[in-house]
Order: structure tokens, then sequence, then C-alpha cells
């Protein structure tokens, strides 16, 4: 169950881009119980800035790459999603399924190896460890926030 929250999760970080009109947002509040990709986007970058203590260089030679990180990692996401979801009725598809699950999450970390290449090719690699630190930070914070609020408890 942890897993499959966690999976929701990383679609929910990535999927940033292209949901929220911003035109719409200026004319009427929206609904606080209600997912903005865009805020989610605002408040991951203002928090990873502020834990990596990016300038604002730095933030600006960063974040493309992050975002395209993201958005190559939501492909494969989607996919495990569809996998973990398959109902297999033999042995034999059940191992198929896990090993395709498996290829994927070793497709995921080596996407992941090449992009913190790319980070520390844009900012010293002291800023980017820090900035991979802050965003599993921002996913707690994220995930926690989630789990109190379906807890009933206020935050």
């Amino acid at each position: 169950m942890k897993k499959y929250i966690l999976i929701l999760f990383m679609i929910l970080a990535t999927t940033l881009e292209g949901f929220a009109d911003t035109a719409t947002e200026q004319q009427a509040p929206q609904d606080p119980r209600r997912f903005n990709p865009e805020q989610f986007r605002r408040d991951q970058e203002a928090f990873i800035t502020s834990e990596a203590q990016l300038t604002p260089q730095e933030a600006a030679a960063f974040f493309p790459i992050f975002r395209e990180l993201q958005e190559k990692e939501r492909t494969f996401f989607f996919q495990k999603i569809k996998l973990a979801r398959k109902t297999t009725n033999t042995d034999k598809e059940a191992a198929k399924v896990i090993a395709e699950i498996d290829a994927l999450e070793l497709k995921i970390a080596k996407l992941r190896m090449q992009y913190h290449t790319r980070f520390c090719s844009v900012i010293p690699a002291t800023k980017a460890h820090r900035c991979i630190k802050a965003e599993e930070k921002f996913k707690h914070k994220v995930m926690s926030r989630i789990a109190s609020h379906q807890r009933g408890e206020k935050k």
C-alpha cells in the first residue's frame, strides 16, 4: 500500500506542467482541497531553493533541468502504475510483470544518475546534493500533510 501511495505521490509531484489556467485562478478563488500543479511547482522550487541555498542564477540554471527530469520520470511512473494494476492469473504472467517493473525501476535509476551529473555541471556538486536532499524532504512534507489531512487533522 505504501508503494502505491508513493507512486501516486510521484505522479502528482511530476505532473506539474500545463494543468493550471492562470487566468481562471486570478478570476475565481480555487478550491483549496483541489491539487494545483502550478502552486505545487512554485512551492517545491521555493523549498528547494531555500534548503539548498541556491542563488537566483543557480536556480535559473538548475530548475529547467530538474523539471525535464521530472517530466521523463513521469512517463516511467505511469508505466509502473499500469503494470502494478495488471491482473495476473499465472505465476508466469506475474513473473513477467515483476520483471517489467524492475526494468522500469532500473531505467529510472539510470535516468536520475544522468540528470544528477547534469545538475553538477550547472551548479556546484554540494548544492546539487542539497537539492536532491531537499526534494526528498519536500516529498516527505507533502506526504505527511496528505496523511494528516486523511486522518482529519488540521495543520
